[in-house]
């Protein structure tokens, strides 16, 4: 891909630098530090729960390359908007992160929608306030949680990723079928890392 390896820190910023030199092709504006502030305070990590089930003639299933899936959805680009009141506003065509109130009903056995409390990621039922992405709210609205708008940014939609991900899915693809792990490490590493990498911190660290 035409990068020198020793500009490279790390595994992430090469599968930037791919990204930049080879498959960018609309501006990625940087929001200001108010508006990172309000949205990472709705970045969490990926859930992991882990349920004892009994099963008879039953099937395991294993989803691959999620993040990748994720990545060619329509994601924030520019804030078009401050809505300071929300309450004229319907989710259905709201794109972008707001603090809501929520209600999950608690007969909903595996609650899908995170929450921070006391320091840990948890996922309750009953009512709570939160930042999140629209489309998530979205989402969990099918299986019977209500949702409150408060305030929040509204972005527009841009496809930022899908070129890059059917490039390297086909090449991991491929190289599956030809039992080259090689190039199958190498192809899975771009697909995981470019998405992470934007999720930095804007503080620089100083040395």
């Amino acid at each position: 891909y035409k990068i020198d390896l020793g500009t490279a820190l790390s595994t992430s910023s090469l599968s930037l630098k791919i990204f930049r030199k080879h498959f960018l092709d609309k501006n990625i504006p940087i929001i200001k530090g108010v508006q990172d502030e309000f949205i990472r305070a709705g970045y969490y990590g990926g859930a992991t729960d882990y349920y004892k089930a009994k099963g008879k003639n039953a099937y395991y299933y294993d989803v691959n390359s999620l993040y990748p899936y994720a990545m060619k959805k329509d994601m924030p680009n520019k804030v078009l908007a401050r809505h300071t009141d929300m309450s004229n506003i319907n989710l259905t065509h709201f794109f972008g992160f707001c603090l809501v109130e929520v209600y999950c009903p608690h007969h909903v056995k595996r609650p899908i929608l995170p929450h921070k409390y006391n320091g840990e990621t948890i996922f309750p039922t009953g009512k709570w306030k939160g930042i999140y992405f629209s489309e998530e709210l979205k989402e969990v609205i099918k299986y019977g949680y209500k949702i409150r708008l408060i305030n929040g940014y509204e972005f527009s939609k841009a496809d930022l990723f899908s070129d890059y991900v059917y490039h390297f899915y086909d090449k991991k693809r491929n190289a599956t079928m030809s039992k080259d792990d090689t190039s199958k490490f190498i192809a899975k590493m771009q697909l995981n890392q470019l998405y992470g990498i934007f999720g930095r911190k804007q503080e620089l660290i100083q040395t």
